[in-house]
């Protein structure tokens, strides 16, 4: 016999499912986290789900949601936690009188000492948000979820492959396919701490494409406009919590902490006596650093013609050679569309008479440290090389890239992003491809008298289908619109290389 007696369904994903249930045995309310019944055969993911639950459970803070037990129920390994009494910091947020600078920073601190815990173990959560922070009814803010966590020392565990975690508060590093580490998390409560304080994701987008790109384009300074609602110095705190460059951000959850003034005060806000000059110097140094880009700057346009082309026969050769390699052109996050003529300089007057230069050394050593590699997409996707858009596959002919590790992001509107890292040698010559049919489901649906087919609010088809609905594996909300009838909808959950049959009937 259980000793749980289930009583409501908390929550759902593509692997697990969350119920709110009491424990029989010690008389007390847990929440139950228990892996999809036709996944529990997958060796790969009952690993992944112990690692998790021992991973958690070796964490001892009352800032963190704690894991009771490991247990199996009707054959699907099953984590016991902690229940919370409470609300989530999503749920709570949602209500616009709720977002103050003294949640906010309350969430900060509480956070930051559940992190450090886990960091001082070498886990790392990967996936700090709202929805995985809870608001305990006793004025306790909890971190929970710690399903993407991964052993920082673990070999076993690669980036290579599906993007993984939300990706409205990844970090650069995570989506251009680096190992994380305790830094991505303070990234993500950064961005977690804007959203407390105003309601606002810096990060969202409609699609994982374009919350990437906003994630690549960001910059600290967009962060002063939170000011007013905090103060300078509060805001000081979460740009070093979100700078891009990771080597610029605190090193450590406790050296977050020690920065935010931890005097466990419920609204612990750095004096400007004491924290002021940790601030002062890089804005020195940024403006410094201005200064210089100026006069760079106006050196350079010297060197310009009236027209604006450079005298450099170096560009104009790898201008013409970037355009030769393919025709999509290469463009920098977010992607513009660039004709051939804007994207090469324009010739001076006279300057196809001139005689053509020779190859500098540079040039030709920038030859012999280059390789080549060949990109394929299965059934299609566009193209990202460390961060730069190329294009949509299939490709005309390979691409040149320099010695070095590159990363190649795969996006397609129907799956999940998947992310490969390259090495580059010179003179050598790869093939690099992702096929996302591999972790994909089908989806065969009728409906009566006849339906339009929304999956996650995007129309793919209209019944009768000419052929099954390619989906990526997980969970997914499927909407029946006949405008005659009420929607129908539907929520399911597709495993990898399985057909789902769905059939409805539309009644008056």
């Amino acid at each position: 016999m259980m000793p749980f007696t289930i009583e409501a369904t908390v929550s759902e994903s593509s692997t697990t499912r969350v119920f709110r249930a009491f424990d029989e045995t010690l008389q007390r309310r847990v929440l139950l986290k228990v892996l999809h019944k036709h996944l529990a055969h997958d060796e790969q993911l009952r690993q992944r789900f112990v690692l998790e639950a021992r991973a958690c459970a070796a964490l001892r803070s009352e800032y963190i949601v704690q894991v009771y037990d490991l247990t199996e129920i009707e054959g699907a390994p099953a984590i016991v936690m902690e229940f919370v009494e409470g609300k989530s910091l999503k749920e709570l947020i949602a209500v616009e009188s709720e977002r103050t600078f003294a949640l906010a920073s309350k969430t900060a601190l509480h956070v930051l000492r559940g992190l450090s815990v886990a960091h001082a173990r070498g886990i790392i959560h990967r996936d700090i948000k709202p929805g995985n922070i809870m608001a305990a009814n006793i004025g306790t803010i909890k971190v929970s979820d710690f399903g993407l966590a991964r052993l920082a020392v673990s070999s076993t565990m690669t980036t290579e492959g599906i993007l993984v975690g939300t990706p409205a508060y990844l970090a650069p590093e995570q989506i251009r396919g680096e190992q994380p580490d305790a830094r991505a998390d303070l990234f993500s409560l950064g961005a977690t701490i804007v959203e407390t304080l105003s309601g606002e994701r810096l990060f969202e987008g409609t699609t994982y494409a374009e919350c990437l790109n906003k994630v690549s384009s960001f910059t600290i300074e967009t962060l002063d406009r939170f000011v007013q609602t905090s103060s300078p110095e509060f805001i000081a705190f979460v740009k070093q919590l979100m700078h891009p460059d990771k080597q610029r951000r605190f090193t450590s959850a406790e050296e977050a902490l020690a920065a935010l003034h931890d005097d466990r005060s419920s609204v612990p806000i750095p004096s400007a006596a004491t924290r002021r000059p940790k601030w002062v110097q890089p804005i020195k140094v940024l403006a410094a650093l201005a200064a210089a880009a100026a006069v760079l700057y106006g050196i350079n346009s010297f060197s310009r013609s009236p027209s604006g082309a450079l005298h450099s026969p170096g560009d104009n050769a790898a201008a013409l050679k970037a355009d030769t390699v393919n025709k999509h052109p290469v463009t920098t996050l977010p992607a513009a569309t660039l004709s051939a003529d804007a994207a090469s300089p324009r010739k001076e007057k006279g300057e196809d008479e001139r005689q053509p230069s020779k190859p500098s050394n540079d040039e030709k050593t920038k030859a012999i440290d280059t390789g080549f590699v060949s990109i394929t997409g299965t059934p299609w996707a566009k193209i990202y090389i460390d961060n730069k858009f190329i294009g949509e596959t299939p490709f005309d002919a390979p691409f040149p890239l320099p010695t070095g590790s590159h990363t190649i992001i795969f996006t397609h509107p129907s799956f999940e992003p998947v992310i490969k890292t390259v090495v580059v040698t010179a003179k050598s010559q790869f093939r690099v491809a992702c096929d996302f049919l591999t972790n994909a489901g089908f989806l065969n649906c009728s409906a009566t008298p006849w339906a339009e087919v929304y999956i996650d609010d995007v129309y793919r088809d209209t019944t009768p289908l000419s052929k099954a609905i390619i989906l990526s594996s997980g969970k997914h909300e499927i909407r029946f619109h006949n405008p005659a009838f009420h929607d129908i909808r539907r929520e399911v959950t597709i495993a990898a290389r399985d057909t789902l049959r769905l059939s409805v009937s539309f009644s008056l």
